[in-house]
């Protein structure tokens, strides 16, 4: 807009100078021409008021709109133009039409601080901010029915009233971790609003939060308290699983040893049952020295007792 507003001047300047340059020329010229007479009086003046005529025609009819505006264009008796003006040098009706630059880029605006009481009543300070940008077919409908500064008309009321009413439905203890939440819910709220106004929202975010410092330490205390609940909840769960592993290993060790009992105890019987008479005469005699039995015992059907440790 600011280039807008000085292409005109800067123009005026250099046509009254290559004006005032070509007056003097023509006065030297028609010198020459006509020395001493009336008419070399009257020459430069002339000269001069024609220059002026024809620069107070060219210069107003030649507008300039820069990068990334539209034009908006106002009639003396006729009001603003609905069509807009695209990018770049545009005519004008001299003296009758005057053009102003709408911006139709992206632009970024922040709120003033927003005091606002969450839903559980703690009292919070948020800064946010609104990216938008003005629909370029609206640039004329923005500037006729908002004005030049609808920053300030409409877009920074509207981001303090949906900030402030979007805080009261969170509570504070949640407001970190439902911040995107709640800038989303902003954000919607805002676009709706201003589409009216033939601007769109881009992004909204929540640049800052204040707590009460009562708050703050409340909540940093019940954080400590509850790690540290968590922390013994984990030692006692090490410890059952501690206890629980030594009652498996238990377990494990009895089932072993009742199973080493019970294949004992059914050797024990097997090897009963094999034990017969003539397997043991067959293994005496196996494991006989060659000496004489020493001792006897029994009757007729008694078993020989060898005793091959003692001499004969």
């Amino acid at each position: 807009m600011l280039y807008g507003a000085y292409v005109q001047p800067a123009i005026w300047v250099v046509c009254v100078l290559v004006l005032l340059l070509g007056a003097g020329r023509a006065s030297w010229l028609w010198r020459r021409r006509d020395v001493g007479g009336a008419g070399g009086a009257r020459a430069p003046a002339v000269v001069a008021a024609v220059a002026l005529a024809v620069g107070a025609l060219v210069v107003p009819a030649v507008g300039v709109v820069p990068a990334g505006h539209r034009g908006v264009v106002y009639e003396w008796g006729g009001g603003v133009d609905e069509r807009e003006r695209g990018e770049g040098v545009t005519l004008l009706v001299p003296w009758v039409q005057t053009i102003k630059n709408v911006s139709v880029r992206t632009q970024k605006v922040f709120s003033s601080k927003v005091f606002a009481q969450s839903l559980d009543l703690q009292e919070i300070t948020v800064v946010a901010s609104v990216n938008y940008r003005v629909l370029p077919d609206r640039a004329a409908e923005v500037y006729q029915d908002v004005g030049p500064d609808y920053r300030a008309t409409v877009v920074q009321p509207a981001l303090f009233q949906r900030t402030k009413a979007a805080v009261g439905l969170v509570k504070a203890e949640d407001f970190a971790s439902k911040r995107a939440e709640l800038a989303e819910t902003i954000q919607g709220q805002l676009a709706e609003q201003l589409a009216g106004y033939g601007i769109i929202v881009e992004f909204v975010n929540i640049e800052d939060a204040i707590f009460d410092p009562k708050f703050v330490l409340a909540v940093k205390n019940k954080v400590i308290a509850e790690q540290i609940a968590a922390e013994q909840e984990r030692l006692i769960a090490a410890k059952a699983a501690i206890k629980q592993q030594t009652i498996i290993e238990a377990e494990a060790r009895a089932r072993s040893i009742l199973i080493e009992a019970n294949a004992q105890a059914d050797a024990n019987v097997l090897l009963a049952q094999s034990l017969t008479p003539k397997l043991l005469r067959w293994r005496g005699i196996v494991q006989w020295s060659g000496k004489l039995p020493t001792t006897l015992v029994g009757d007729d059907g008694a078993t020989l007792l060898i005793d091959g440790t003692r001499g004969g």
